[in-house]
């Protein structure tokens, strides 16, 4: 996940990487680890989602959008 999202590997990519280290794991097996990992998340992301709905104020700063 951490190459996926914040090293911006796709995962082609990434089945290369591992496929040079010698490790044979397919894109579509990669690709069913980035979806078990969303479901995974999803009670964080619904709590979080709670959390500020419930709030009188939201503040947002969108300068990490600015790339």
């Amino acid at each position: 996940m951490i190459a996926k999202f914040a090293d911006h590997f796709a995962l082609y990519r990434q089945e290369s990487i591992f496929g040079r280290a010698g490790l044979a794991i397919p894109r579509s097996t990669l690709a069913q680890w980035v979806g078990m990992t969303g479901v995974q998340l999803q009670p964080l992301v619904d709590a979080l989602r709670d959390v500020v709905i419930g709030q009188q104020v939201v503040h947002a700063d969108k300068t990490l959008y600015e790339c």
